[in-house]
């Protein structure tokens, strides 16, 4: 287990090695600081009033960008024809036909019937040889355990029918292009709300920005890890690694300043490498505490220049796009749109990143996830699509369902169920 967290977090990990050691890199070598550069821009692709044909023509830059997206990565012939390039390298022991022939459209399948389900499903499957089930729950017997497994695949099988592949439940395949096309109106309605400095909005903001930007990735991990595939998590930690070693490395090589910089020294100051770093909007919250420890972490940042693109904005989106992947709870995918908002919209008050910051941090996000979810996510999916139709238990089943194997909990943590 510790050796597979490691693998799976490994690009985290050297995203965070190469933040944490940037101040190393010797500064007469480092790129010239833009400080103007990003402020300009997002005026000219953002501000409607100041610069009309600029800012449409944008708009309409995004929305093409949008279609084009749709098109070529998440229509359903852009999919097919990636996803089969995908699934083309797997062996063909891994291939979805090769199982379906379980579950014949001409058999007379009747899940009251017991001798069915004692014929197809392998006795005991859910066993282990060393662990049983959990105490002081409601356990399944063998022949429970077999009817419900049975009419699981059922519903599988139906279910890779109708899509054509093994997608998770309620999958939400389009969302990328839907928030490309909708991110320069939500952009703008977050910078409009982030005019007026209130206690509240600091308070709102603190927590989204300090507390959700930890948590949210944290959770989504667990939650994957707990109630979703085996290499769901792996997918995941690639994705959000991948993007932030972009990200940073693009602070390395691009440096921009962030507002702060500008309204505190001006849209003409000079900046250089030996600037301190600024906690902004941050200092403004009510807490003693963590206020001082964010303030102290900005002050001793090794990246004051990284403005752009914004890891908070690549980090809250991803997590976003994979709940809209793989949760089949629409509840569960709009509170993570909410937290996109909120996030872009905390940035924006606290003085710490310009709307295109958010911007081309979607971008990076985009960019990730199309990669992960047309070349890995299907292999993750077939593999434990069939490891179900084959009562693979061992393959096929969540952490959750293995640490509540044979009891009635189990199905809590099947995202087939």
């Amino acid at each position: 287990m510790p050796l597979n967290f490691c693998v799976n977090f490994s690009p985290v990990f050297i995203w965070l090695l190469i933040f944490k050691n940037a101040g190393l890199i010797p500064k007469e070598i480092r790129p010239l600081i833009h400080v103007s550069l990003a402020h300009h821009v997002d005026d000219i692709v953002f501000d409607v009033w100041g610069n009309p044909v600029t800012s449409i023509l944008s708009l309409a830059a995004l929305k093409l960008s949008a279609w084009g997206l749709y098109v070529w990565f998440f229509s359903k012939r852009g999919s097919e024809t990636i996803e089969s390039t995908a699934c083309s390298s797997m062996s063909p022991s891994s291939q979805p036909a090769l199982e379906l022939s379980v579950f014949d459209e001409e058999e007379d399948f009747d899940l009251n019937k017991s001798t069915q389900g004692e014929d197809c499903v392998p006795s005991g499957f859910q066993s282990h040889p060393r662990i049983g089930s959990l105490p002081f729950f409601p356990k399944l017997t063998q022949h429970d355990a077999a009817l419900n497994a049975r009419a699981i695949n059922r519903e599988l099988w139906h279910h890779m029918n109708e899509e054509g592949a093994p997608t998770p439940f309620n999958c939400w395949q389009l969302t990328p292009p839907i928030l490309l096309g909708a991110s320069w109106i939500l952009l703008n309605i977050d910078s409009s709300l982030a005019k007026n400095i209130t206690e509240t909005k600091d308070t709102i903001a603190w927590l989204s920005y300090v507390i959700g930007h930890f948590c949210v990735p944290l959770f989504t991990a667990i939650w994957l890890y707990v109630f979703h595939a085996p290499g769901a998590l792996k997918c995941f930690g690639f994705a959000l690694g991948a993007q932030n070693i972009a990200g940073v490395l693009t602070h390395l090589s691009f440096p921009n300043a962030p507002p702060w910089f500008i309204h505190k020294y001006g849209d003409d100051a000079h900046a250089d490498y030996d600037t301190l770093g600024y906690a902004a909007g941050l200092t403004r919250a009510k807490f003693s505490t963590g206020t001082f420890m964010v303030n102290n972490g900005f002050h001793k940042s090794p990246i004051v220049f990284g403005a752009l693109p914004s890891l908070h904005s690549a980090m809250a989106v991803m997590c976003f796009f994979f709940v809209c992947y793989y949760s089949r709870w629409i509840s569960a995918k709009m509170l993570l749109f909410a937290f996109v908002f909120c996030q872009w919209w905390a940035t924006i008050y606290l003085d710490h990143h310009w709307r295109l910051d958010l911007l081309v941090g979607l971008m990076y996000a985009i960019v990730s996830y199309t990669i992960f979810s047309k070349w890995l996510m299907p292999r993750v999916d077939h593999e434990f699509a069939q490891a179900r139709l084959r009562y693979d238990f061992s393959k096929g089943s969540t952490m959750g369902m293995r640490v509540f194997r044979n009891t009635k909990i189990q199905n809590f943590f099947d995202p087939m169920a």
